[in-house]
């Protein structure tokens, strides 16, 4: 976790230790530790990064520019970021998640509030 600039208190140590599904070697596996981190290192990384750097991420993921993220923008741009196919499941929900008002779309005030979320 410091590795990749996350520094958890002894408090969240604990936490995050109950909250793991722990192998029979009582090692966390990869699955896990993605589930785990990837909304605390989301959290970490939007505090640190300003408006402009969410204004440039969004005009990545909103493809045909129109101000709003659909699912398949979201999936493409993972295609592009990741390289690897992300399920229409998996970004459907994605997309509901951070659909406050309820179009079926991501604006930017979602997207920040998506970045933003610990």
């Amino acid at each position: 976790m410091r590795t990749m600039g996350y520094m958890p208190t002894e408090m969240e140590l604990i936490e995050l230790s109950q909250n793991i599904n722990m192998n029979l070697g009582g090692r966390v596996d990869f699955e896990d530790f993605v589930e785990l981190m990837t909304p605390k290192l989301l959290a970490e990384t939007a505090g640190m990064i300003g408006l402009k750097e969410l204004k440039d991420a969004f005009r990545e993921f909103d493809i045909d520019g129109d101000g709003s993220i659909t699912s398949d923008e979201l999936r493409h741009a993972m295609v592009k970021l990741l390289g690897e196919q992300t399920s229409k499941n998996e970004i459907d929900a994605v997309v509901r998640e951070a659909d406050n008002n309820g179009d079926g779309t991501v604006d930017f005030e979602e997207f920040v509030g998506m970045m933003s979320q610990k």
